[in-house]
C-alpha cells in the first residue's frame, strides 16, 4: 500500500512540476511579446520617418536642386533608401516575432487547460492526508528512506525531461543557424562575383535571392534560440548551479544580419560579418548542448542508482 501511495505522489509531483514549467513559460512569453511589441512600435515610427526622408528627396525642393547641381543627390538618395530598407527589414522581423510568440502563448494556454492539470492541489492534499493516516497506523522505519528515494527519483525525472526539451530546442536552433550560414555563404560567393568581377544583373538577382532566403531562416533561427533560452531557464530553475546562460546570449541574431546586410558598396564584407556572427552563435549553442549532455549522463546514472536502492528496500 505504501508503495502505491509513493507512486501516486510521484505522478502528481511530475504533473505539478509540468504545470509550473508551463506557467513559467507563459510568463516568459508575455514578457517577450511586450518587448518585441515595444520594439515593433519604435521601428514603425522610425520607418515612417525614414520613408518621409526618402519622399522629400524624391520631390522638388531648392535643397535637392542644389544637391543635384553638386552631383551628390543620387548618392544621398541611395543612402536614405538603404537606411529605410534596413529599418523596414527590422520592423518586418519584429512583426513576425510578435505574431509567432503570440501563437506560442496560445499553444501554452491550451496545454495548461488539459484535464490532467485539473484539481491538482486538492488531489495532492488528499493523498498527503491518506499517507499521514497510514503512517499513524503502521510507521515502519524504512519508509522514510524509501520516500526520500522516490522524491529524488521524481526530481531527476523532472530534470531529465527539462534537459530533453532544452536539447531539442538547441538542436533545432543549431540546424537553422547552419542553414542560414550556408545561405549567406551562397550570397557571399555571388557578391564576390558581383562586386569584384562585374557579375551583372543575373548575379545581382541571385545574390539578393540568397539574402532573402536567409532572412526567413534567420527569423526561424531566432525563434528557436528564444525557445532554447526559455528551456535553459527551466533547467536552471531546477538546478541553478548547473548552468549559467545570460539573457541575450543567443537572441537578437537577426539584428546582426539586418544591421550589416545593407549598403551595396560594402555588401561583401557585411555578409561576411553577418556569417561570422551566426557562426559564433552556433558555437555558443554547441557549448551549452555539450554541457547538457554531460549533466544528462550524470542524472541518468544517479536515477539508475536510486531506482536500484528503492527496489532493494521494498523487496527486502
Amino acid at each position: 500500500m505504501w508503495e502505491t501511495y509513493l507512486q501516486k505522489q510521484s505522478e502528481l509531483q511530475l504533473l505539478m512540476n509540468e504545470e509550473k514549467r508551463l506557467v513559467r513559460k507563459m510568463e516568459s512569453l508575455k514578457q517577450e511579446i511586450l518587448d518585441y511589441s515595444t520594439k515593433r512600435n519604435e521601428l514603425e515610427r522610425q520607418l515612417t520617418k525614414e520613408q518621409l526622408d526618402v519622399e522629400k528627396l524624391e520631390g522638388f525642393s531648392f535643397t535637392n536642386m542644389v544637391r543635384n547641381w553638386r552631383g551628390n543627390l543620387e548618392e544621398i538618395r541611395d543612402q536614405e533608401k538603404a537606411e529605410a530598407a534596413a529599418v523596414e527589414l527590422k520592423w518586418n522581423e519584429a512583426v513576425k516575432m510578435v505574431e509567432d510568440l503570440e501563437q506560442e502563448e496560445r499553444n501554452v494556454r491550451v496545454e495548461l487547460a488539459d484535464e490532467s492539470f485539473r484539481q491538482l492541489q486538492p488531489r495532492w492534499q488528499q493523498l498527503m492526508d491518506e499517507k499521514k493516516q497510514w503512517l499513524k497506523e503502521n510507521s515502519p522505519e524504512n519508509y522514510a528512506v524509501i520516500e526520500s528515494l522516490y522524491t529524488r527519483k521524481t526530481e531527476i525525472k523532472t530534470m531529465l525531461k527539462e534537459i530533453d526539451e532544452a536539447q531539442s530546442a538547441g538542436t533545432t536552433a543549431k540546424s537553422l543557424l547552419s542553414s542560414a550560414i550556408d545561405q549567406l555563404a551562397s550570397a557571399k560567393s555571388f557578391s564576390t562575383w558581383d562586386t569584384f568581377l562585374g557579375g551583372g544583373m543575373i548575379v545581382t538577382a541571385m545574390k539578393h535571392n540568397a539574402i532573402d532566403e536567409s532572412e526567413d531562416t534567420i527569423h526561424r533561427a531566432q525563434m528557436a534560440l528564444q525557445r532554447f533560452q526559455r528551456e535553459m531557464k527551466d533547467v536552471q530553475a531546477l538546478e541553478a548551479s548547473a548552468f549559467t546562460v545570460e539573457r541575450g546570449s543567443f537572441i537578437q541574431v537577426a539584428d546582426y544580419f539586418f544591421d550589416d546586410i545593407f549598403s551595396e558598396w560594402t555588401i561583401h564584407s557585411r555578409i561576411k560579418k553577418s556569417q561570422g556572427n551566426l557562426e559564433n552563435t552556433s558555437r555558443d549553442v554547441s557549448t551549452v548542448l555539450h554541457s547538457l549532455d554531460e549533466k544528462k549522463r550524470l542524472l541518468q546514472s544517479e536515477l539508475t542508482e536510486v531506482e536500484s536502492k528503492s527496489k532493494e528496500m521494498i523487496e527486502a
